[in-house]
């Protein structure tokens, strides 16, 4: 069994349970008798958490499959255990089969977390790992321990890219960050850049608190330089591990907008907990419409029983239209706020070819309008070849052929609404 850390092997099996239907999560919740209730992602979580408890790690000695590039010089024994974080006891989880594991990792699509883990993969090696475009160094960092980095990166002329650089980031892999500030500092500070301002982003971003603190306490690093896109990207990630690193770094926590707007629209319930409980000025922009926008019901629903004040464009119905969210037009509609729409919402559907998003517009009962020389308009700049949006509005008895007067008159969908279906 290949060393894993929790932290890596939780956020990959989560990936993987989100990429299944709700109706998938609840019949897994099911047979395990876990609770049914709760956002898509907060049934995935419940999966996912119940997965590492099932199969809890324990310490032991690994052997590692393979070793990229190994040193002669080194002993066999060094070679078997690379870590991806040497400064953290490796881990293993006892009772997981090795086939599920690389099953759940090829499911998140990650070739570099399968080769870093020595995993079984079918997937094909990505365009950016190309061998002539990344060096040995970046290949010896990917899953090798550091004596074989330091080895194979003293024979290297190209020495570590970015590939490899970013990679020691993700995989917390702090002695390599070490070895590359002490001897390739031109690409430490290529890659991070001159006051290593990029890297607490990267870090932040991949959930790696371990690397911030690293870059909090290193002398060789001079003043600690950042901007608010740190925090953002984790908020984006769903890290609060990685917020309250942050609260409690001593160092001032800079944030925009996009904290709360990337949230909402990823529906990570447990940041906008976060941010509400942290006693921080709350900035609070477009939270509603990413939420609307990305299909977060989950988000939109917190926010509306927040009790925290929110505004919202006037686009927001039209931009859900636009990328077929009928459950977040469901939402609006129950939720008792203000709905503001216009013909942009069904010439947004039309274009992009949503024949559902125009049949609940259609069965709403609410007075939206279109002119035909709209949807004309839209059917000709159609994605996609817009054959079932043109058939639904023919059904609807739109003719394109009408005179000048009819196709440019403001006409509602439903000339007769009736009673709400919705």
């Amino acid at each position: 069994m290949v060393a894993l850390f929790n932290g890596t092997l939780h956020h990959s099996i989560l990936a993987a349970y989100e990429r299944l239907t709700r109706d998938q999560l609840v019949l897994f919740c099911s047979l395990r008798t876990l609770k049914l209730t709760g956002t898509h992602n907060e049934l995935a979580r419940r999966l996912a958490d119940d997965d590492i408890a099932r199969y809890a790690p324990v310490h032991r000695p690994v052997n590692t499959m393979h070793i990229l590039h190994p040193d002669p010089a080194q002993k066999p024994a060094e070679r078997s255990s690379p870590t991806l974080a040497t400064n953290t006891p490796p881990r293993t989880i006892a009772d997981l089969p090795l086939e599920i594991i690389a099953d759940i990792i090829d499911n998140t699509g990650d070739w570099e977390l399968a080769k870093a883990l020595h995993l079984p993969t079918s997937l094909p090696r990505p365009a950016e790992w190309d061998l002539a475009r990344v060096s040995r160094t970046d290949c010896a960092i990917l899953s090798a321990p550091l004596a074989t980095v330091q080895a194979v990166s003293a024979r290297d002329p190209r020495g570590p890219t970015k590939r490899g650089t970013h990679l020691a980031v993700r995989f917390a892999r702090v002695d390599v960050l070490q070895h590359i500030l002490s001897n390739h500092r031109a690409a430490f500070d290529r890659d991070f850049g001159p006051r290593c301002e990029h890297l607490p982003t990267l870090a932040s971003l991949h959930g790696r608190v371990d690397v911030l603190e690293w870059w909090r306490t290193c002398p060789a690093l001079g003043p600690r330089v950042y901007d608010a896109e740190a925090v953002d990207g984790a908020c984006r990630a769903g890290h609060v591990h990685v917020l309250d690193w942050w609260a409690s770094s001593g160092l001032r926590i800079e944030y925009s907008d996009a904290a709360l707007e990337h949230a909402s629209a990823q529906g990570h319930i447990a940041v906008l907990d976060w941010w509400q409980q942290s006693g921080l000025p709350l900035k609070i922009g477009r939270v509603v419409d990413t939420a609307s926008s990305a299909g977060r019901v989950d988000a939109l629903e917190w926010w509306l029983h927040s009790g925290l004040e929110f505004k919202y464009d006037k686009l927001v119905l039209a931009h859900a239209s636009t990328a077929g969210r009928v459950e977040v037009l469901r939402w609006w509609a129950r939720s008792g706020l203000q709905m503001l729409f216009d013909q942009d919402a069904l010439t947004g559907a039309t274009k992009h070819n949503r024949t559902e998003v125009l049949e609940w517009w259609n069965q709403s009962g609410l007075p939206i309008q279109y002119r035909i020389c709209d949807i004309e308009e839209a059917l000709e700049d159609a994605i996609g070849p817009g054959v079932e949006v043109r058939r639904w509005w023919a059904t609807k008895g739109v003719d394109f052929n009408a005179n000048d007067a009819e196709w440019m008159k403001m006409q509602p969908l439903n000339p007769s609404p009736s009673s709400s279906s919705i």
